[in-house]
């Protein structure tokens, strides 16, 4: 196969957005695309090389499965090595157990399916997830294993059939794509099934290399419209580089903006375009042939950076460490990618010896690691039980069962039953952490309690997520709450607990002290009359704290009675790794009052709408309020608010009480009712 200077070119236009995006640079909010960019590329390689050796008659499955060990599993154990030494020194065991299990997912091509189970791509938890990056590396591992042995299977029925087949199953892998990125997203964005059109897109482009009739340079378009062409493929990727974001449908139709960018440049920019020579120049090749070590270590370093630090690293500390990801990518490329490369220095028969005990290895560290839960010996033991139990999830679908109340039509359970009068809790994910205590605080009342809350979801009239790709999902449920709880006789009081703050500010908190929470910014917006209308900013607050007293005055209205819980302190560190950072640094003042707190002048800087809102809101309606505040601020210590006393931590991540926390907050409640 003749080497093309431009494909390692448009290699380093892939992997450059992909690092930068990672690092938080926001000019390059759709650098995610870089890897669907690498997925056409692989497509085309692999179909090319494929196509050629089988007509000269030459294709083995051996040879082609020991050209796929000797390029990929060189680079990839040797990061994964150096990433176990620094999860045993820095990673807490709830960290240390999730990189066991991605261990073994990458010993086993199965990265993609392990993370697609864990949780969405999106989740600001996956920022602190070593071997994240890997899913990609499994979902091309699985085609290398898929796709020759199905041209195989297919080549006697004739190129036209392997090119019918190609289309129709691509054609269905982009409309099953384009459904799931609103129903299924988790597994729409990381498993084959709905990334093969992109990889069978590189491989239309192959047959047509392969295949075409060649007359000289007749079998070129016009120098010009080439030349047209091939810069306005790379046009379509720039502009989902910097035009994509996270509420991007993706994949979907919208992917077909960058991988058919890529398509054009592969086929038009022959090595007499300007395109092509800018792709071949020595940067772009340099850069292009280093890509997938430099992909392999920007995640791992970026990750390390976050658990090693206190507070979350400045953009210079993360615009180093992608420079230090080429650095090590061109040491990797040069002294370990090549030396495995060269048959003369390492047979066929040492490549697959080296690749099973690579895999055998991580196999067996990653199942020790699960099993020992992280290793947890590593840490003291009351520090590994207080991060352990505040990291629990509250939310636990088990504890609901279905009731049998009157016209219940609204999506709700019940947690404890009663035969008199219920307290309905409904909210988003801050009634979510409050749910398992409820459940215990209630049972010895006289009150039954009901449940029904979704994460993101505040329970405000007339709003919806406008950042959120299911956005009247919000809507609709609080619609749905609101139209029919008035006929439920049995509910007299209405727990209202939610991110209010969050909402109406539409900003992470930063806590000034280095404690910055990741992920974007929710963005909440009005429905009038059936329209869904967008502001770009907030200038319609004002309407936003209307809604939100509206809302709260509703319930007065239809008779019933309304505990308002007020914001919840948020802390900007996730704090159960906070504590497990401390631990490593100051043992022995790791539970004192002051480790993690949080500025009480800050939080009133913050809160001073949300709290003025619902102040109006409880003086015109009565409402019991339950303020949380009064528990963790200006209390225990002073001008502080605290997130852990003596061992117990209150939080679960950075914003989410943990069910010690939320255990204080509901004592408020019931000494309240």
């Amino acid at each position: 196969m003749k080497y093309r200077k431009e494909i390692d070119g448009l290699r380093a236009i892939a992997v450059v957005p992909v690092i930068l995006f990672h690092a938080g640079f926001e000019f390059f909010s759709g650098g995610f695309i870089g890897v669907d960019v690498f997925f056409v590329i692989s497509g085309y390689l692999i179909t090319t090389i494929i196509l050629l050796e089988k007509e000269k008659g030459e294709f083995s499955i051996t040879d082609f499965y020991e050209r796929r060990a000797r390029r990929i599993a060189p680079a990839l154990f040797f990061v994964a090595f150096i990433s176990c030494i620094a999860s045993w020194l820095w990673l807490p065991p709830s960290h240390m157990k999730d990189f066991s299990q991605s261990l073994v997912a990458m010993s086993t091509f199965s990265s993609n399916i392990l993370f697609w189970l864990e949780t969405g791509y999106w989740g600001v938890e996956n920022e602190l997830k070593p071997l994240l990056h890997t899913w990609s590396l499994a979902v091309e591992e699985q085609f290398y294993i898929i796709f020759p042995l199905l041209l195989l299977v297919l080549w006697k029925s004739g190129k036209l059939w392997i090119l019918i087949f190609l289309t129709i199953f691509s054609m269905a892998s982009l409309g099953f794509s384009h459904w799931a990125a609103d129903k299924l997203p988790s597994a729409n964005f990381f498993l084959l099934p709905f990334r093969a059109w992109e990889l069978a897109i590189g491989a239309f482009i192959a047959f047509y290399f392969v295949y075409r009739k060649e007359k000289g340079e007749s079998r070129y378009l016009n120098y010009w419209l080439q030349e047209l062409l091939a810069w306005f493929g790379l046009l379509l990727i720039f502009y989902s580089i910097i035009n994509f974001n996270e509420s991007t449908l993706f994949p979907s139709l919208y992917t077909l903006i960058p991988t058919l960018g890529t398509a054009l440049v592969i086929v038009f920019a022959n090595a007499n375009t300007l395109c092509s020579k800018l792709l071949g120049s020595k940067v772009f090749v340099g850069i292009g042939l280093i890509s997938y070590s430099a992909y392999l270590w920007h995640q791992p370093l970026f990750v390390f950076a976050r658990h090693k630090s206190l507070s979350e690293p400045s953009q210079i500390q993360f615009a180093l460490l992608a420079i230090l990801s080429l650095v090590l990518g061109y040491f990797s490329w040069k002294y370990v990618e090549a030396p495995f490369r060269n048959r003369f220095v390492f047979s066929r028969k040492k490549i697959f010896v080296a690749t099973f005990f690579g895999l055998t290895l991580f196999s067996v560290l990653g199942g020790i690691g699960h099993m020992t839960d992280g290793y947890k010996s590593r840490v003291d033991i009351t520090v590994a039980t207080a991060i352990e139990s505040a990291s629990l999830n509250s939310f636990d679908e088990k504890l609901c069962r279905n009731i049998e109340l009157p016209n219940a039509k609204v999506p709700y359970c019940e947690l404890v039953p009663s035969t008199g009068e219920y307290v309905f809790l409904y909210g988003d994910s801050h009634a979510n952490a409050l749910m398992s205590e409820a459940k215990e605080a209630f049972k010895n009342t006289d009150y039954g309690l009901l449940f029904s809350g979704r994460t993101g979801c505040l329970p405000v009239l007339s709003l919806y997520r406008a950042d959120h790709v299911n956005h009247k999902e919000c809507y609709e449920l609080n619609k749905r709450i609101y139209d029919e709880i008035a006929d439920i006789k049995e509910i007299k009081y209405v727990m209202l607990a939610a991110r209010w703050t969050h909402g109406l500010e539409g900003k992470r908190f930063d806590n000034e002290e280095g404690g910055v929470e990741l992920g974007s910014s929710p963005h909440l917006d009005l429905v009038t009359d059936g329209e869904y209308f967008f502001h770009q900013d907030y200038s319609h607050r004002k309407q936003l704290m209307q809604a939100y007293i509206e809302s709260i005055s509703y319930f007065n209205l239809i008779g019933k009675e309304v505990i308002l819980v007020y914001p919840v302190p948020e802390a900007g560190w996730n704090v159960p790794d906070y504590i497990s950072k401390y631990y490593w640094r100051d043992p022995s003042s790791v539970f004192n009052l002051s480790t993690a707190s949080t500025s009480h002048k800050v939080f009133l800087q913050r809160n001073k709408r949300a709290i003025d809102t619902l102040d109006k809101a409880s003086i015109s309606n009565s409402t019991i309020d339950i303020f949380p505040e009064s528990i963790f601020c200006n209390n225990a210590l002073s001008e502080r608010c605290i997130t852990q006393k003596d061992g117990v931590i209150y939080y679960r991540d950075n914003n989410h009480l943990s069910n010690s926390g939320a255990k204080l907050v509901l004592k408020k409640v019931i000494d309240a009712l």
